[in-house]
């Protein structure tokens, strides 16, 4: 599969998203609509723009290692239901949640600390 146009590539796009929500299993289409996104995206000039927001950077490690939220929140130790509050914004970031993002994800101090 090659992606020709950016109309190709938003339909993949969208189609790799509905897949890491709803089809996690489904690993040969996600493996290789990510390769074909990624080839295009590459060709193309498509640059990530980093994260400015702590929700939009745990949105971003949630799609880089294909997890559901279920998953996330089971790797974050927390309730699908505390991680969705924390989406939302409905819910602050304590110290132990900021040292869970930190060691299990990787996620900088300082850009918590920053974004949080």
């Amino acid at each position: 599969m090659e992606l020709s146009n950016e109309a190709d590539y938003q339909q993949a796009l969208h189609r790799l998203e509905y897949l890491l929500d709803h089809e996690p299993t489904n690993l040969a289409e996600i493996t290789m609509l990510g390769n074909v996104v990624n080839t295009y995206e590459n060709e193309n000039g498509h640059r990530p723009l980093p994260p400015n927001s702590l929700i939009a950077r745990l949105e971003r490690e949630r799609l880089a290692r294909q997890l559901s939220n279920q998953q996330l929140a089971e790797l974050l130790g927390i309730s699908p239901e505390s991680l969705r509050a924390v989406l939302n914004g409905q819910q602050i970031i304590d110290l132990d949640f900021a040292k869970r993002l930190h060691s299990r994800l990787g996620i900088p101090g300082d850009f918590i600390l920053e974004a949080a």
